[in-house]
């Protein structure tokens, strides 16, 4: 068999730069139309270089508008105007989440020539002075940004981020949290939000023309014009749009659709590729969230989409912990218990695979209903990939026949008044 490296790895007239450039993760050297929030942080920061202390900053904004990647090229211009004199140090609270992981990971980030320091067996009292002396040590200013910032206080309360308040109080240092949670400041205690003391600054979603003038900049100097129809262009500004002004999204479906074009030898990129591109981008970001998915967490949607499929108006938590249970039992595992099935539907929102909506239901109470976010044919034959329902023959899917009567009383109720 031949090379298939060679098959695919052949140049084209059309490139005539680096295509590294149009990742969404890169960071460009001009951003278009944030130009105003770029300068609103550089002058909070400007008195980092008068030798004073900046405010600590919040950036707000949806994903995808652009709140890190002009983080990191502002902390990147600050650096070299202060000539490397600053520590500059980047941590995704999604990845870092534990007030003692961040304060290793900025330990082992400041360059002074001494041994990193271990990731776990320290007492925490121990990483705090040992962090507070490097940092004095180093006599660099120094910037911690926190992305995703809203994901620690999530898991460990406004502790968290007590205890790093508290170490950039004792050296100079700020803090420049990113987040996408708007009320994530009414979250915190008191004492931390005084502690805090932030400027904010929002990043409002890019708009359709916006996105367009942002891809049009990315491929410039890098894919000869010729090569994209305007029609590609303008559907992935369009579905960046949609989703709520996600520059990252534009920019990978427009950089799928190139590359499939250059494989394939193809003269231009036309909407057609931009839809194929989607297509493929969707599926492969579903399939990878649910097949890295824990062995429960599959049978709980499994046993969501199975009831969606027997009456998709009315999903509701207990029915689903009911079918989740014979899932499991087919299955030969023993079933968790409903309040950690809660937990794990909690789990599932946040990965955009289930969506939530909370009904009163008068005098029955309140009442969580529950869908599944996609395909249900796809969600299905992606969880059956696992060779763990290999043997899984199909649970009997139940209806709480109590909880439906009473929904249907009071539907019932409900299109009588209106009615009258």
């Amino acid at each position: 068999m031949d090379n298939p490296f060679i098959k695919y790895s052949k140049t084209s007239d059309y490139v005539i730069g680096d295509l590294k450039k149009l990742s969404s993760s890169y960071i460009p050297d001009n951003f278009p139309h944030r130009e105003k929030q770029i300068n609103e942080i550089a002058k909070i920061l400007n008195s980092i270089i008068n030798g004073g202390i900046a405010s600590n900053i919040l950036i707000y904004g949806k994903s995808g508008s652009g709140k890190t990647s002009s983080t990191l090229y502002v902390t990147s211009m600050l650096s070299e105007a202060v000539s490397g004199n600053l520590n500059s140090i980047y941590i995704n609270c999604e990845i870092y989440d534990s007030q003692y992981s961040i304060l290793i990971n900025i330990i082992n980030s400041i360059n002074i020539g001494e041994t990193q320091v271990p990731s776990l067996g320290l007492p925490l009292d121990r990483v705090y002075f040992e962090l507070i002396r490097r940092l004095k040590k180093s006599g660099k200013y120094t910037i911690i940004i926190l992305d995703e910032i809203d994901k620690l206080i999530q898991k460990n309360g406004s502790d968290a981020l007590y205890v790093i308040l508290k170490v950039i109080s004792e050296v100079n240092a700020s803090i420049i949290g990113i987040t996408n949670d708007s009320s994530f400041v009414n979250r915190l205690d008191a004492r931390v939000q005084s502690r805090l003391n932030q400027e904010s600054i929002i990043f409002p979603p890019y708009n359709a023309i916006e996105l367009r003038d942002i891809l049009n900049f990315r491929v410039s100097g890098i894919i000869k014009r010729e090569f994209i129809d305007d029609s590609a262009i303008n559907l992935c500004a369009a579905l960046g749009a949609q989703e709520h002004g996600d520059a990252r999204k534009s920019i990978d479906l427009l950089r799928i659709a190139i590359e499939n074009a250059l494989r394939e030898g193809r003269d231009l990129v036309t909407a057609d590729d931009v839809y194929r591109a989607r297509d493929k981008f969707e599926m492969n970001i579903l399939k990878e969230s649910i097949k890295t998915l824990p062995i429960h967490s599959k049978m709980v949607l499994l046993s969501a989409a199975l009831t969606q499929e027997t009456d998709s108006d009315l999903t509701v938590t207990g029915e689903i912990y009911e079918n989740y249970k014979n899932i499991s039992t087919e299955l030969g595992f023993q079933p968790l218990t409903m309040r950690r099935i809660s937990d794990l539907l909690t789990d599932l929102e946040d990965l955009g695979l289930l969506s939530t909506n909370t009904r009163s239901l008068g005098r029955y109470g309140r009442t969580k209903f529950i869908r599944v976010m996609g395909s249900i044919e796809n969600i299905k034959s992606y969880i059956m990939e696992d060779p763990a329902f290999i043997n899984f023959q199909g649970s009997k899917i139940v209806k709480q026949t109590k909880l439906r009567t009473n929904f249907d009383s009071y539907f019932d109720g409900l299109n009588e008044n209106n009615n009258k």
